[in-house]
């Protein structure tokens, strides 16, 4: 049995963040964070990871998750970028290859409407788009 391949995969899209946007830092919604990532962010915050989970997350339905509401950009978000960049969740570091991202070229291109970094910077490889979309399932 063959599977029809993804767009990107017959055309493997452009992406490159570009310096000084952070405008997926300031979009609301939640940011899942695993273990690991808590673990890596409450090393870099120097707290520990229950006062880290105190301070910045809330549990909601058994995963911990830190809401960027509507006005006001990820509580990690400092004029040069990501606070946590070496410790952030899989759900940042793969944006925007996420599934609802990559479900057609047309919402690639809408999205690009948002993120100046789509289109832009060289081909991203099938397998590494693979790898985020593999890892980063909620």
């Amino acid at each position: 049995m063959t599977t029809s391949k993804k767009w990107w995969e017959k055309e493997p899209p452009r992406f490159e963040c570009q310096t000084d946007c952070f405008k997926c830092c300031a979009k609301p919604g939640i940011v899942y964070f695993d273990k690991k990532s808590i673990e890596n962010a409450s090393k870099i915050t120097k707290l520990s990871p229950a006062r880290f989970k105190k301070e910045f997350l809330k549990r909601n339905d058994g995963q911990w998750i830190h809401e960027v509401e509507d006005g006001n950009p990820c509580a990690f978000l400092i004029p040069e970028g990501c606070s946590i960049h070496f410790g952030k969740p899989i759900q940042c570091r793969s944006y925007p290859f996420w599934y609802e991202n990559m479900t057609s070229k047309a919402m690639w291109k809408l999205v690009g409407g948002f993120c100046p970094g789509i289109g832009s910077g060289p081909h991203i490889a099938v397998a590494t788009i693979r790898n985020f979309l593999d890892k980063f399932k909620y």
